[in-house]
């Protein structure tokens, strides 16, 4: 089973853009992608989620100080035809 990493990064000054980045096979570099996210752009979207929503805090906050953030949540059997990086380890990202 393959995780696909996905880039996530600011696209205008509201809006998310998702961009599929690298695979992995290894669970260990999954959850570690996966906890540095949820301790990042996942906490600041839990903690703002009311703002966010009726406009009083914008997603762009968050990227002032952060470029991109990873997620690696979906699993696919297959990967031949992705075309993507293969990490096997965190420090290859």
């Amino acid at each position: 089973m393959y995780y696909i990493i996905s880039k996530i990064e600011l696209d205008g000054t509201d809006s998310l853009k998702y961009s599929d980045y690298a695979t992995t096979e290894s669970d260990e570099v999954a959850i570690q992608i996966n906890e540095d996210y949820d301790a990042t752009l996942g906490k600041f979207l839990a903690e703002n989620r009311t703002k966010l929503n009726i406009g009083e805090v914008s997603v762009s906050t968050f990227f002032e100080t952060t470029s991109f953030v990873y997620e690696a949540r979906t699993q696919v059997e297959n990967v031949d035809d992705l075309n993507l990086l293969s990490i096997t380890e965190l420090n290859q990202l």
